[in-house]
């Protein structure tokens, strides 16, 4: 059974119907060594429940699986921790046949039993383990509003799903790395360090996770699955890019993300390096906190709007990989509006809104940028520094400021920042996943109190008819337009770099991949 994005189209067909094929083929399998990955920063936590940043969320990839999973480089549905699955007429039940003979890295049992256990700890805010975080992804676009009213064990291998509203994502959502099966056993045993010890089923155990340095994983011999092809990986932190390029040009990392534009070109011209793009299944956005002022004004919002010329500050820092992000999602996704003008640079007109605003002389604010690149911002502070200069031609003084990725996302979800920098990728190509998870609750940085536009998410959200759910999106698209709670700067190809002797790697759209596919021609 596979879930379509749109009208007929795959994800990965709009993908390569648009941008043409850019996934390198996998090379015939090799196996042994060691696979040594650089990026920006260290994981949040490790327990995928509770994390909700794609660095973490890169190794709920390798230590654990999902009941469903993604199809290579596409957001096509296979089986995975579930073999199969049967739907109800209605959308309500959905029962799924699971795998015999998994175990856990303990060497504990998985069966029905441990999938009800992970979803009642999500869910579950008297259960005894619903401790380590807040599940904001569970809580986004499983439990709100009121998604699943039980799971049911049906006999060791047979689990059901009870929906209190048929959801159109359900099955896509399943597929998110934040719906991975923990151990229960392990978890029971020692709750407090379960994002720092994890135990799941995945293709790759834990080894060690040495803050501001690496995290070490190895094969699992016994996995279920396609066993890896290397022994070991390891993901090595180095804050910078241009130090991280220089490590993968000295071949101390293999491969890398988090790529400085001008360095792409340096690595084309590179024999021994490797230049991979993701598709372009992201955005890159400034979020305006409308419980602080000024930014409870839409006037203000949109000085920034007409104020920041997007188009320059992407031709000239994304590195000709970038797009201006006319809305809160690509054009080729589901409920993509064609027919708004989105905003135009015109300095005067900013300026005009601000005196309409009572900001006649501009104001002051601090503006935070991230700490870490991350795809759809290459390079956060460099970026941020052209928007302080943009924002100083219409009479904004932006204060630069940024603080550890961690707290960084933490303050940002409690809306402690005026203003501030994000961005997202999306993780199963559905539009729920961005406008729902960015509008339709109270969390995830959301400051933005607009009754009709949730009503229409969640109306979008339980329909299985995707010219319904097209026609619901474009009027949320237009509400955006007109309030910008949040303003899309950019839409990015994410360059990855690699030594030419790694082999097999499929850039996913999800940025969702498992190192099993990697080995080391060396």
């Amino acid at each position: 059974m596979k879930r379509r994005d749109t009208f007929g189209l795959g994800t990965a067909a709009l993908l390569a119907a648009q941008f043409g094929s850019r996934i390198p083929l996998a090379s015939a399998r090799g196996e042994g060594g060691t696979f040594v990955f650089g990026t920006a920063g260290d994981p949040v936590g490790l327990d995928p429940a509770v994390v909700t940043d794609g660095q973490s969320l890169r190794f709920a990839d390798q230590l654990f699986d999902t009941l469903i999973t993604f199809n290579g480089s596409s957001t096509d549905l296979k089986p995975a921790l579930a073999r199969s699955w049967d739907v109800t007429a209605d959308g309500l039940t959905y029962t799924m046949k699971l795998r015999s003979g998994v175990r856990f890295h303990d060497g504990t049992a998985f069966d029905a039993t441990a999938v009800k256990w992970n979803f009642d700890r999500w869910g579950d805010t008297k259960n005894k383990n619903h401790v380590g975080g807040d599940f904001d992804y569970y809580t986004d676009v499983a439990a709100w509003p009121d998604v699943i009213s039980s799971v049911d064990v049906v006999d060791d291998l047979t689990v059901r799903f009870n929906l209190k509203a048929s959801q159109g994502p359900f099955l896509l959502n399943m597929a998110l790395g934040s719906f991975s099966i923990y151990s229960p056993a392990s978890f029971e045993l020692d709750p407090e360090n379960a994002a720092r010890k994890p135990v799941g089923t995945g293709p790759f155990k834990f080894v060690e996770w040495v803050p501001g340095d690496k995290v070490v994983m190895e094969a699992n011999a016994d996995y279920w699955g396609d066993v890896a092809n290397v022994d070991q990986v390891v993901v090595r932190t180095i804050p910078d890019n241009s130090a991280r390029f220089l490590s993968l040009k000295a071949g101390s990392i293999d491969m890398m993300d988090g790529v400085n534009p001008d360095d792409v070109a340096t690595a084309k011209a590179d024999r021994g390096i490797g230049v991979l793009l993701r598709p372009p299944l992201n955005v890159a956005y400034i979020n305006f906190n409308q419980t602080k002022k000024p930014f409870d004004d839409v006037r203000v919002r949109q000085a920034f709007a007409v104020g920041i010329n997007r188009q320059a500050i992407v031709d000239a820092l994304y590195g000709g990989r970038g797009v201006v992000a006319q809305q809160m999602i690509p054009d080729y996704m589901l409920g993509f509006n064609t027919e708004l003008k989105g905003f135009t640079y015109d300095v005067t007109a900013a300026k005009k809104l601000l005196a309409d605003a009572g900001f006649p002389n501009g104001f002051t604010t601090e503006f935070w940028y991230m700490p870490v690149s991350r795809p759809y911002y290459p390079n956060p502070k460099q970026i941020a520094e052209a928007f302080a200069a943009e924002l100083k031609k219409i009479g904004i003084t932006a204060e630069l400021k940024t603080k550890d990725w961690g707290a960084y996302l933490k303050s940002g979800t409690s809306l402690e920042f005026p203003v501030w920098m994000l961005g997202w990728g999306g993780d199963n190509g559905d539009t729920d996943n961005f406008l729902f998870t960015f509008f339709g609750t109270d969390g995830s940085g959301n400051s933005w109190k607009n009754d009709e536009a949730r009503k229409l998410l969640v109306k979008a959200q339980q329909s299985a008819d995707n010219q319904e759910r097209d026609t619901l999106y474009r009027q949320v698209n237009a509400l955006i337009e007109k309030d910008v709670p949040r303003l899309p700067i950019a839409h990015t190809k994410v360059p990855l770099l690699a030594r030419a002797y790694v082999k097999g790697y499929l850039p996913s759209p999800v940025g969702s991949e498992k190192f099993t596919m990697v080995w080391l021609d060396k």
